[in-house]
């Protein structure tokens, strides 16, 4: 096997506490995430040196990049030509970077018949970004820490996410030194953690909070997604993506031709129990 194709799917946050700054200068967090069927596709084949297509970034400053000199340096294999194609907004708190990341991973691995386990690509993986370890296995987790430690939860209940980007957002750092000089929530995530695991869809919709959302409070996305009529609301990561929740399919189809009939891009997307899909 000398090429691969994979679909890279991106994730929401449900719930996100930012516990606060470590010694190490990290922020501990505690979230649960969910794989969505927004997606990228990567493409990687078996090369002498590391080439990266379809960046907007400079070769080596891309996470493609770094995942695959990562990946040969610590296995001691050849590298890649890898060229993503695009789908999922860049910089929208939906992990799109680190998604082609986790997929360059374990497309190398596959590739290279490496024989690294989950857990092993996972401690790769937190080198690259906090979201990272979660993208190589996805569909519903909690994580602790910098994103390092990994609870599988069951899945979550059937329901429809209308995703909208807002433009503008300060980098994710800036973000982390703008919450550490304001008063904000941290919110329950156990309760998260128990709704979904006895399946209660109305109970997890009312847990989904995020301790950026202080942040974004006067943005006009807001105001957008309070309009859509949804059965919960969240944002995701340090944003500035929102995400509108259904339990109903048409009610989310409606949400969407709305937000479209006005010119702003909006993505119609369903829970997956898997963040990679590797043909």
């Amino acid at each position: 096997m000398d090429r691969l194709k994979i679909t890279a799917c991106a994730k929401i946050n449900l719930a996100l506490s930012v516990i606060g700054r470590r010694p190490d200068g990290y922020h501990e967090l505690d979230t649960v995430m969910q794989s969505v069927d927004l997606s990228d596709t990567v493409h990687i084949e078996k090369g002498a040196e590391i080439k990266i297509d379809g960046t907007p970034f400079a070769q080596e400053e891309s996470i493609e990049y770094k995942a695959a000199k990562l990946f040969s340096e610590a296995v001691g294999t050849g590298g890649a030509y890898i060229r993503t194609e695009k789908r999922i907004p860049i910089a929208a708190g939906l992990g799109g970077g680190s998604a082609d990341a986790a997929a360059v991973l374990s497309g190398m691995n596959r590739l290279y018949n490496a024989g690294l386990t989950e857990m092993e690509l996972c401690s790769l993986a937190v080198k690259l970004g906090a979201d990272v370890p979660f993208l190589i296995s996805g569909g519903t987790a909690r994580a602790k820490g910098i994103g390092e430690r990994l609870t599988r939860l069951n899945a979550m209940p059937k329901v429809y996410f209308v995703i909208i980007k807002a433009d503008g957002k300060p980098s994710t750092g800036e973000m982390f030194s703008r919450l550490d000089k304001t008063e904000y929530i941290k919110p329950d995530i156990e309760k998260t953690v128990k709704a979904i695991e006895s399946g209660n869809t109305d109970m997890l919709l009312s847990t989904l909070s995020n301790s950026f959302e202080i942040l974004w409070e006067n943005s006009d996305i807001l105001k957008t997604v309070n309009a859509l009529g949804a059965d919960a609301a969240g944002l995701s990561g340090s944003g500035p993506a929102r995400f509108a929740v259904f339990k109903e399919k048409t009610a989310a189809e409606r949400a969407k031709e709305l937000l479209s009939s006005k010119g702003i891009a909006a993505y119609l997307c369903e829970p997956t129990e898997k963040s990679l899909i590797i043909e």
